[in-house]
């Protein structure tokens, strides 16, 4: 075992003793990573004016920038991301054009996401109740027929009461799909069997 000890280390020396020249060189050290020799350098206490090209945003409000920063590099449509116009009132119509495919979305990410306790139809009757959780409201209630679209954006982004918000979950363009299909819901409520069909696909209750 002592010798396997002494052969080691006679192997190991020359490698160590490669490493010192001896005198002085002008050949270039080598560099085993290059990468990290040769970047953009800054100043302490201050950060890139320009972003690199993809960059996503990371948590709530984009992790290492200011609000003004993600809002307006990386979020500037205020009326898309967040539902409310540059006055801060919640937007009172979609704003992105409502089409077949879109409801399509919006109906398929309301029965993962909403059905459980909205039930299919809005009506707040959802498997949850049976579950000993708090009924939520009816999609078809006044107080919801007249929220704006914006103000629907928010729950769903942020949850409002006992309900969760799904931000994380669902992309800004299926949560307006989401919102779209909620609508189409209410439309169906107070409209006949052949009106509905302009709206959802046939087979919603």
């Amino acid at each position: 075992m002592r010798n396997k000890f002494f052969i080691l280390i006679f192997l190991l020396v020359p490698f160590f003793l490669m490493g010192c020249r001896g005198q002085r060189s002008e050949k270039p050290p080598v560099h085993i990573n290059p990468n990290m020799d040769y970047q953009a350098k800054f100043k302490a206490q201050s950060l890139s004016l320009n972003l690199p090209e993809g960059t996503v945003a990371w948590g709530p409000r984009g992790a290492f920038y200011s609000y003004e920063l993600r809002d307006n590099e990386l979020k500037s449509d205020s009326v898309y991301y967040s539902g409310k116009n540059y006055s801060g009132n919640w937007v009172k119509s979609i704003p992105i054009e409502v089409t077949a495919q879109l409801l399509d979305e919006g109906q398929k990410r309301f029965n993962i996401f909403c059905a459980s306790c909205h039930d299919k139809s809005g009506s707040g009757k959802g498997i949850v109740i049976e579950r000993g959780f708090a009924p939520p409201p009816s999609l078809h209630d006044e107080r919801i027929l007249d929220a704006e679209d914006g103000y629907l954006f928010e729950v769903i982004s942020n949850g409002v009461r006992n309900m969760s918000g799904y931000g994380k979950s669902i992309s800004e363009e299926d949560r307006w799909a989401i919102v779209a299909y909620i609508r189409a819901l209410q439309k169906v409520k107070s409209s006949s069997y052949s009106d509905a069909k302009k709206y959802l696909r046939t087979g919603i209750e």
